[in-house]
């Protein structure tokens, strides 16, 4: 029987399309002549570095079920590979936020957070402490990971719009005291 991995498939065609729709957006903002700052470069180098990781992770267990036709074995491997990409990942990824001193807004901590527990319950699933590896355990990660990226790109966007919402106010304040001179 062929196992039906339609849904990790969905998932991973909707990553590749959202790492790409990002992409596009942050290049579009320096071409109009808005240069990134480096915390938002880590954010761009976050969404797409985890967006493309998640892809493949999604794309693991077809080749996987090549090789090994038991579901259990498959599904065990994918569980230790993504442990094993999260985990090197995560800290490298908090190194390099300390290496620019980047703030930790609030999406930023529930994003990490978010992957250092279910890492911690990925974990407990292989030991046998809560339930077997599975498509269900595997699915889940990868819907937290578009939905980490998802809060990652929007708050990328958010800082763009309040950059442009202070660069509009200095503006109205400088007409604004330019108008009053011109009063007297």
């Amino acid at each position: 029987m062929e196992p039906n991995l339609d849904s990790l498939m969905t998932i991973a065609e909707v990553g590749i399309g959202f790492v790409a729709f990002s992409t596009i957006v942050a290049v579009l903002q320096q071409a109009f002549g808005k240069a990134l700052t480096q915390f938002q470069i880590l954010l761009v180098h976050f969404y797409i570095e985890v967006g493309l990781l998640n892809v493949g992770l999604a794309l693991l267990p077809l080749v996987l079920f090549d090789i090994y036709h038991d579901p259990a074995t498959v599904w065990t491997l994918e569980v230790y590979a993504i442990i094993f990409l999260t985990g090197t990942y995560l800290p490298a990824y908090v190194v390099r936020r300390w290496k620019i001193d980047a703030p930790t807004p609030l999406p930023s901590l529930v994003v990490m957070v978010g992957y250092a527990i279910i890492t911690v319950l990925l974990v407990l699933t292989l030991i046998g402490g809560f339930w077997p590896p599975s498509k269900g355990i595997v699915a889940g990660y990868l819907l937290w990971g578009l939905s980490s990226t998802a809060l990652i790109f929007v708050y990328f966007l958010s800082s763009f719009l309040k950059a442009e919402v202070q660069e509009g106010a200095k503006e109205l304040a400088a007409q604004g005291q330019g108008s009053q001179g011109d009063d007297q």
